[in-house]
C-alpha cells in the first residue's frame, strides 16, 4: 500500500512565503505612488482645462483688437473700437478686464507659469505669443509639464491705420 502526499510540505510553504513577501515589498513604493499620482493628474488636467479657456479668450481678445497697445509689468493691453482690454498675468492667475462696462474676468491657475511676448514690425506690434507650463516640485525636483505655445496675430484689416 502506498501513501500519497496530498498537500504541500513545510520548506514549500516556507519558500512560497518568502516569494510573496519579497514581491509585496518591491510594488510597495511603486503604488503608493502611482496612488498619490491619481489626485494630482486630476488637478493638472483641470488647471490646463482652465488655462486653456483663458487663452482661448485672450485669441478673441487678440484676433478682433485694433491695436495691441503694449506689454508691461506684466498687463498686456489691447485696443478694440469701443473700449480697451486689460490682462493681467501673475503666477497663478491671469485677469482680463475690459473697461470701462464689463466685469473682470480671473481665471485661477495655480502652479502654471506664463511667459508673454510681443512680436513687432516697424508699423508696430502685431502678434502676442503665449507660453504656458505647469511646474510643480515632485520629491525635491521640478516637472514641467504641459507646455504648450501659441501666437495670436491680429487681422490684418485691423492692422492698417
Amino acid at each position: 500500500m502506498t501513501i500519497k502526499n496530498q498537500g504541500y510540505a513545510l520548506i514549500e510553504m516556507l519558500i512560497i512565503s518568502a516569494v510573496l513577501v519579497v514581491f509585496i515589498g518591491l510594488s510597495v513604493r511603486p503604488l503608493r505612488m502611482i496612488i498619490s499620482e491619481i489626485p494630482r493628474s486630476g488637478r493638472i488636467y483641470q488647471t490646463w482645462n482652465t488655462t486653456t479657456e483663458a487663452i482661448k479668450q485672450l485669441k478673441n481678445d487678440v484676433e478682433q483688437c485694433s491695436r495691441i497697445i503694449g506689454f508691461d509689468n506684466g498687463q498686456l493691453t489691447l485696443e478694440h473700437v469701443d473700449n480697451q482690454v486689460t490682462y493681467m498675468f501673475s503666477d497663478g492667475k491671469i485677469s482680463r478686464k475690459a473697461s470701462p462696462d464689463e466685469s473682470e474676468s480671473v481665471w485661477s491657475i495655480p502652479h502654471v507659469k506664463v511667459n508673454t511676448q510681443l512680436w513687432k514690425n516697424d508699423s508696430g506690434h502685431y502678434a502676442v505669443e503665449i507660453t504656458t507650463w505647469n511646474e510643480q516640485t515632485v520629491t525635491d525636483r521640478k516637472q514641467k509639464r504641459l507646455r504648450q505655445s501659441f501666437v495670436y496675430f491680429q487681422k490684418e484689416s485691423s492692422q492698417v491705420q
